[in-house]
């Protein structure tokens, strides 16, 4: 497919959008009267991904919208996850990217997804990650915190890893001394965590360890067994990515947080999950740090910045549902500028608050639909449209 000259990535339409969309962005998250901005540039960004995303465009042309047919932002067709495991999307050449960001592969490490980006979409990425994060992990945006990261050193990861660029983003600008890395490539690194843990207490400076949910699952369980309990300093953090993916048991939320509370002695609103996925150019923390700091009493649940929205469907006909029942969940990202800005997960949750919670993974023939979505987007790669 050849891209119309108006819709390439030296057009003004394209750096007309992203000027328009950075500085969304960049308007915080207490902008006002963000609904109208976000749907004005949600049907801007449409048109622009479907004349320059070529497999999106079929997909979209077998769905039969097309830009101009809808008024709507939750009328924009949204791709389906798993498609980025077997097409690239995006809006330049796949060869010219200058990142391409692999998923975890939980589910099947020979089948993971790909996210290429290029300059203009890494960039959309941090700009999206720091307003977040200086948001919603921090009190401020000056505050520093002593690093401990349950992940192996950067060294021994691959290169292409969202969770690699994720984490060094959270700590960018926000930390003392050197970050810690305290998991080898085969597991916890109990000894050096313990030394680690220890010297924040006898330095009493606070630490922000971050994590994936279930590395933390697994260092609760080991400490509980080993009658390990720390008392880090006042003003720690834990932020813990992701969520057990089969990795580790599943304790119920309000045990996953007594556990915290319990072995490394961090008050609640200090412990903050973060949703976050390889195909969202975005993050989707807990709102309960934010809230403590402004006094706001809401339930604990996930936060959309302004930029991004959450939609709850049915898994039978991935429409629309009522507030509070549970569904598959469906975002919509402004800063996936240069991939689909609305993607179809098989996550599923349920409306909440001023946000939304995650449940987990739909099984079998809850997620039928899914399964159906994804077929067709495939299958439109070869039709004649």
């Amino acid at each position: 497919m050849t891209i119309p000259d108006k819709y390439d990535g030296d057009s003004d339409y394209f750096h007309n959008l992203e000027k328009d969309i950075a500085d969304f962005i960049n308007g915080g998250i207490e902008q006002p009267d963000t609904e109208d901005k976000f749907a004005e540039l949600a049907l801007r960004l449409f048109e622009y991904q479907y004349k320059a995303n070529e497999p999106y465009r079929k997909y979209c042309i077998m769905r039969g919208v097309k830009p101009g047919d809808i008024d709507d932002w939750k009328l924009i067709p949204a791709v389906p996850t798993n498609a980025f495991k077997e097409i690239p999307l995006c809006t330049f050449p796949p060869e010219q990217a200058a990142k391409i960001f692999l998923s975890s592969g939980t589910t099947n490490p020979k089948k993971r997804s790909k996210v290429f980006l290029n300059e203009s979409g890494l960039k959309m990425l941090d700009l999206s990650l720091k307003k977040t994060v200086e948001t919603f992990f921090y009190r401020d945006p000056s505050e520093k915190l002593h690093a401990l990261l349950l992940s192996p050193s950067p060294d021994r990861l691959p290169h292409d890893a969202a969770v690699l660029h994720v984490p060094k983003k959270i700590i960018e600008n926000h930390y003392l001394g050197e970050p810690r890395f305290l998991l080898t490539t085969v597991g916890l690194n109990i000894n050096y965590i313990e030394k680690s843990f220890r010297q924040s207490e006898v330095d009493e400076e606070p630490v922000l360890i971050l994590g994936t949910t279930y590395d933390y699952v697994h260092l609760y369980d080991y400490c509980l067994r080993n009658d390990l309990v720390f008392r880090l300093p006042e003003g720690s953090r834990s932020l813990d990515t992701g969520g057990y993916k089969g990795r580790s048991r599943e304790p119920s939320k309000t045990e996953y947080l007594g556990l915290a509370n319990q072995i490394i002695g961090i008050e609640p609103h200090l412990l903050i999950n973060c949703y976050m996925m390889t195909e969202l150019q975005a993050l989707l923390p807990d709102n309960v740090l934010y809230n403590y700091i402004r006094g706001h009493e809401e339930p604990r649940h996930k936060i959309n910045p302004p930029w991004t929205r959450t939609v709850v469907v049915d898994p039978d006909t991935l429409e629309p549902i009522p507030k509070g029942k549970h569904g598959l969940l469906r975002h919509y990202c402004l800063s996936n500028i240069v991939t689909v800005q609305a993607l179809q997960t098989d996550d599923t949750g349920y409306e909440i608050g001023t946000g939304f919670e995650v449940i987990g993974r739909a099984k079998g023939v809850e997620s039928r639909e899914y399964s159906i979505a994804v077929d067709e987007l495939l299958s439109a790669q070869t039709a004649q449209v």
